[in-house]
């Protein structure tokens, strides 16, 4: 988990310090969305054990979130938070409420069970941490600088240390929790059997082709569907257009850097020109264009398409195409500039063919083609459960498989063996197939897995546990998983239930006026 944490620390950062802004920033904004709605940074923003916390409190705590994350405390960063989710009145207003009311929750746990930590052991752990190490040792310089800049986020030294004995404090209750939980042996000796075993199986399949030729329509049930599915049936809008594309400039190696960003900015400056004379009313968009006395730069046609299948010019510009087919925007009018991959484009629509509904004439073959489909897959699907419950009897009665397929012309082929993560390369279906391998006994039948073509069973023919040596290592890695997942598990739950109980509340805004 960890590692996970280290290897997405951007993303993560990202995300805490858009929390943190919304924290800090939120009172703020709610003075100005109404009369009503006059809160002030020291006005109640979290209730906590009955404790009344203001906005600055609650802005205080949930930078604590961003601290723990630059220190390395991943596990307090997001362990914490997710260990109880808050049911509060304005929990969408402050997105910071999570972390902060489970860290003070934390802290009031840890004092009612003793967890007490001393400023010397928050020190020694200070000295460990991964932000602070060059070539595998403690460096001050790094963490003077650190403490130095944290004052930026209006934090102190002593700050960290706090953190750090939360870090400890969450780490000693997590213990204190499952200690006395060990897994059994035999629910290790499932686990690891289920992740280490081989298992040879084969598959029945069922193509929906096949269901598909049996399958008659009349007219009467054709003009039925039609009726109930009429609103389906329509033409696709198609619009056509004519745009603009102001290109990048490309740096050139022959000038100085300097020359090379004033043609950057003289390009930026004819683009925002252009914006606002094109979104004044009544420009035309040709007369703009010859205007700029720019050979390179002319306006092109859009052909008449659909928004699924574009014109040429831009069907790789996604953005482009969005805005071209964005409903507000009406023929003749102008689009807002939009930045793709080349530069930014300005459009115009020309012709817009809006959709209209269908008759049933112009549609008939593909009214027919959808009953078909859809009596064929409730067909196909009760033939494969019907066969299912009929291999199993035969398979129980002691029959053999390839006497039963036989029997009954099925399709079956033999399948490579495979383990539960590691299903046959290239299968349609492969870990949808292994999964339910691995979850159905010897001489059992899976529940029908729908495919791409059609649907198949999967019988299991015999599994055997791989040799390994070491397999007692394996095991011991196996239990201490379930160790780790199950104790995870109960620290959530207890967790959980005194957070319950702290009773948090976040006053609304109402009560304030």
């Amino acid at each position: 988990m960890l590692e996970f944490f280290r290897r997405h620390r951007g993303p993560f950062m990202i995300g805490i310090t858009i929390v943190i802004i919304i924290s800090f920033a939120w009172w703020g904004g709610s003075r100005k969305s109404g009369a009503k709605m006059n809160a002030s940074p020291d006005d109640t923003a979290l209730v906590i054990y009955g404790r009344h916390y203001s906005h600055i409190d609650l802005g205080k705590y949930a930078g604590y979130q961003r601290l723990a994350y630059q220190l390395g405390l991943y596990e307090l960063a997001f362990g914490l938070p997710a260990a109880a989710q808050l049911d509060v009145v304005n929990r969408d207003e402050n997105t910071g409420v999570g972390f902060a009311a489970n860290l003070l929750v934390l802290r009031e746990q840890a004092l009612k069970h003793g967890v007490a930590i001393s400023d010397e052991e928050a020190r020694v752990r200070f000295k460990t941490l991964q932000p602070f190490q060059k070539e595998g040792k403690f460096d001050e310089q790094s963490a003077a600088n650190f403490q130095t800049n944290i004052g930026s986020m209006g934090l102190m030294p002593r700050d960290i240390l706090d953190l750090i004995k939360d870090s400890i404090a969450y780490e000693k209750l997590n213990e204190m929790v499952g200690l006395n939980y060990t897994p059994s042996t035999l629910a290790v000796s499932k686990s690891y059997a289920a992740q280490q075993q081989t298992i040879k199986a084969s598959t029945i399949k069922f193509a929906l082709d096949d269901f598909k030729k049996k399958i008659e329509v009349k007219d009467d049930e054709i003009a039925k569907y039609f009726g109930e599915k009429k609103d389906t049936y329509k033409t696709t809008e198609k619009r056509a257009a004519v745009y603009v594309v102001f290109e990048k400039p490309k740096a050139d190696d022959k000038l100085k850097a300097e020359d090379n960003a004033k043609a950057t900015t003289a390009w930026e400056e004819m683009v925002n020109k252009f914006d606002s004379d094109f979104r004044t009313p009544g420009a035309d968009i040709n007369k703009l264009v010859e205007a700029l006395k720019k050979p390179e730069i002319k306006v092109q046609v859009l052909a008449l398409s659909e928004e699924a299948t574009p014109a040429d010019a831009i069907k790789d510009e996604a953005e482009v195409v969005k805005e071209l087919f964005r409903p507000s925007l009406k023929i003749g009018e102008h689009s807002a500039p939009i930045e793709g991959s080349k530069g930014y484009y300005f459009l115009k629509v020309t012709q817009l063919d809006a959709s209209k509904q269908q008759e049933l004439k112009d549609v008939t073959a593909k009214v027919k083609e959808s009953l078909i489909v859809q009596k064929a897959q409730e067909a196909m699907t009760k033939t494969a459960n019907e066969a299912r419950t009929a291999l199993q009897d035969a398979l129980k009665a002691g029959k053999k498989l390839d006497d039963v397929v036989k029997e009954k012309a099925w399709k079956s082929e033999a399948l490579a063996e495979l383990t539960p993560g590691n299903p046959p390369p290239g299968l349609d279906k492969g870990a949808e197939i292994a999964k339910s391998a691995a979850e159905t006994p010897v001489n059992g039948v899976a529940l029908p897995i729908t495919t791409d073509t059609g649907s198949l069973l999967v019988v299991v023919t015999s599994k055997e546990l791989r040799k390994r040596d070491d397999s007692a290592t394996m095991k011991q890695s196996q239990e201490s998983s379930i160790a780790q997942q199950t104790k995870s598990a109960l620290f959530k739950a207890w967790f959980s239930q005194l957070v319950k109980e702290a009773n948090v509340k976040q006053p609304t805004l109402l009560d304030r006026s």
